[in-house]
C-alpha cells in the first residue's frame, strides 16, 4: 500500500501564503504611532477617514496614514489660509508624521494634489 504524506505540501502551501502576506503592500495594516494625538486616514475615492478632528492646544503630533491606492499630501492651514508646519505625504501603505504647534481654534486639513480638492476636513483644536 502506498503511503502519501501531506507534510510537504502543507508546508508548501503555508510558505506560499505567508510571502504574499508579507509581500502585499496592505494598507489596512497599518498602525499608527502610539503618540500620535490626532490620526488622518487617506482613503480611496480621495477622501479623509473623517470630516472632522479634535485637538489640544499646544504641540500637536499628527499622524498621517495613507490607505488608498495612490499619493496624498495632508496641510494645515490656520484660518487666515497660512500653512502651518510642513507638508506630509503618504502612498499606499505608507505612513508619514508631524509635530505642529497649535493655538486653539479651527484648522483646515487640505490634499493639496491636483484633482483632489474634495479631500478636506477640519481640525478643531481646544
Amino acid at each position: 500500500m502506498l503511503k502519501r504524506s501531506f507534510a510537504a505540501p502543507l508546508a508548501l502551501s503555508m510558505t506560499s501564503i505567508l510571502l504574499l502576506a508579507a509581500c502585499g503592500g496592505d494598507s489596512g495594516a497599518l498602525t499608527p504611532p502610539p503618540d500620535a494625538d490626532v490620526v488622518v486616514e487617506a482613503l480611496d475615492g480621495n477622501k479623509f477617514d473623517k470630516s472632522e478632528y479634535t485637538a489640544t492646544a499646544g504641540e500637536v503630533d499628527l499622524a498621517y496614514l495613507g490607505r488608498s491606492s495612490i499619493s496624498h499630501t495632508l496641510l494645515v492651514a490656520s484660518e487666515d489660509g497660512e500653512q502651518v508646519g510642513d507638508k506630509l505625504k503618504v502612498t499606499s501603505g505608507t505612513t508619514d508624521e508631524g509635530t505642529y504647534e497649535l493655538s486653539a481654534g479651527n484648522y483646515q486639513l487640505i490634499c493639496d494634489v491636483p484633482g483632489h480638492t474634495g479631500m478636506k476636513a477640519t481640525l478643531v483644536v481646544s
